[in-house]
């Protein structure tokens, strides 16, 4: 391969004068800001759920067809259209995905039909689809040492985004009305669009070898995207650990999204809180998320020998327990909810962030196969089918069994994960003592 000179940077690099450690952190940025704006976008839902009820005089399982009207497309399309960061560059598609979300949202609200709310929400879903496969494309790209910190890190954008989609729909829906909740986010969301396409270049539209863009290298390779080498989805679902993975991803979604979309009204409905205060109390189980996700990197270097899936399958089983330690004490008092919902948020997104990013980004990578955007895109996708089924069975579980039963739902659900994360630890401590070759040592399974 050819050695290409530090001027070369110049030259390839729209801002010629930036070094490639700043851009490493432009890119960081301008992602992180992007992925967020998805949640502005998704969040809102949970918080106007109980006014479109009123308006437009829906049931319980209507709301929840809603949720399956953007979460569908959401986990059906990543699975197919993840890989398209693999051939259209990280650049272009989450561009264009931020911009068409952006326009086709802005037009929610305009009229009270339930069908055109359920058609605008099914293309919204399916825009965002390819943002997360994209963003872990790139970022895998810049970032190969310390993934698991990079991605915990980068995965505070989901959140930080929630938060603030919640507060803007709260602060939106007091003065405008739930018609205009996604007129702000849908602005922001174009506007980020337009940053993504024009500064988050990825190393093979320039030409250069993303592993000679870590700190310290002075000199950049030249190199050609390698094509990927597979093909065949049950051959991705093939590849060792990508199953339980799997599995795990979809647990924790579900009930990541039923607060999500649900502990607004749960608080409402519930607890007896108002309107602001339930929406306002429900970001503590996004708070919690937040700094799981930041942490959760760190933890994972530290505790069992730096190996990612006992670390994650503990913290599982901590977000079963502050799930049902939520459950005994709802009625204990605003101080004991916001506690065990923090607790729960950082124990449930922590570990999401890394099984639906750097690990298996890393698998699809691993000896060449040039699959990280497309594995990454399975399972997040797959796993996300949790998040379609979310809406209609939290509806009728909520109407058959009450809240206390969509809470213990969760534990259950969340009980699964930890078995299926404790089953993936064991298998890979199997291959590491079975292995006989480089290709299936223990350092070739980094997880």
């Amino acid at each position: 391969m050819e050695i290409v000179a530090e001027s070369h940077w110049a030259l390839v690099h729209p801002l010629q004068s930036i070094s490639k450690r700043t851009y490493r952190i432009v890119v960081f940025v301008v992602l992180w800001i992007g992925f967020a704006s998805t949640y502005l976008l998704k969040k809102p839902l949970g918080v106007i759920k109980s006014d479109i009820a009123e308006d437009l005089h829906l049931s319980k399982f209507e709301l929840g067809m809603l949720d399956t009207a953007l979460l569908l497309p959401y986990a059906a399309m990543q699975v197919f259209l993840g890989p398209l960061a693999d051939y259209l560059g990280p650049r272009r598609t989450l561009a264009f995905c931020l911009c068409s979300a952006g326009v086709f949202m802005s037009f929610f609200g305009l009229t009270n039909s339930f069908y055109f709310s359920l058609f605008l929400l099914f293309l919204c879903g399916t825009c965002l689809a390819p943002t997360w496969p994209a963003c872990s494309k790139a970022l895998a790209s810049y970032f190969e040492k310390q993934r698991d910190t990079v991605f915990g890190i980068f995965s505070t954008s989901g959140s930080v985004g929630g938060i603030c989609g919640t507060g803007l729909a709260v602060c939106t829906l007091n003065v405008y009305g739930w018609q205009l909740s996604y007129l702000l986010p849908s602005a922001f969301s174009i506007v980020m669009a337009a940053l993504t396409f024009g500064l988050v270049y990825s190393p093979e539209e320039m030409g250069l070898s993303a592993g000679h863009l870590q700190p310290g290298n002075e000199t950049i390779t030249s190199c050609k995207k390698s094509p990927t080498t597979i093909r065949s989805w049950l051959k991705l679902w093939a590849i060792p650990l990508i199953p339980e993975i799997t599995l795990a991803v979809f647990t924790l979604k579900v009930v990541r999204y039923c607060m999500y979309m649900w502990l607004p009204l749960f608080l409402l409905d519930y607890l007896n809180y108002d309107k602001v205060h339930a929406g306002l109390m429900s970001t503590a189980f996004e708070v919690g998320g937040g700094l799981g996700s930041a942490v959760v990197g760190f933890l994972t270097s530290r505790l069992f020998s730096g190996r990612s899936l006992p670390t994650l399958c503990l913290l599982t089983i901590l977000s079963s327990l502050s799930l049902l330690l939520f459950a005994v004490t709802a009625h204990f008092g605003a101080a004991i909810n916001i506690a065990c919902l923090v607790l729960a948020g950082a124990t449930n997104c922590g570990p999401d962030s890394l099984l639906s990013g750097s690990i298996p980004a890393r698998l699809g990578e691993r000896n060449g196969l040039g699959a990280g955007g497309a594995l990454t895109g399975l399972v997040n996708g797959a796993g996300s089918v949790g998040t379609v089924i979310e809406g209609p069975i939290i509806g009728l579980v909520a109407h058959q069994w009450g809240w206390m039963g969509v809470l213990l739902l969760m534990v259950l659900l969340s009980s699964l994960g930890a078995l299926a994360l404790l089953r993936a630890a064991l298998s890979v401590w199997s291959l590491s003592l079975t292995a006989s070759n480089d290709d299936q040592s223990e350092q070739s399974w980094p997880v």
